[in-house]
């Protein structure tokens, strides 16, 4: 299995998005209170990484999928 970095594109959104919902329930149940972890939605990260256009992020590609990703910037929150 070879791993491909590569620059996100604009259209990565949705799978950058999947990955990004998926890490945070993944990582952060039973550390964060779960009232927290239900606000958290698969459509309030699609909506991050569609308006952001996939900036400055970095994705791992494994056969043809998106298995991770590295995003910098500034915080907006």
């Amino acid at each position: 299995m070879k791993a491909i970095l590569s620059k996100a594109l604009p259209d990565d959104y949705e799978q950058i998005a999947f990955v990004h919902y998926k890490a945070w329930l993944e990582t952060y149940t039973g550390l964060l209170p779960e009232s927290f972890l239900k606000n958290r939605t698969l459509e309030s990260s699609i909506n991050i990484f569609k308006n952001n256009l996939c900036s400055n992020t970095v994705v791992d590609i494994v056969e043809g999928r998106i298995i991770g990703f590295c995003g910098w910037g500034s915080s907006s929150e």
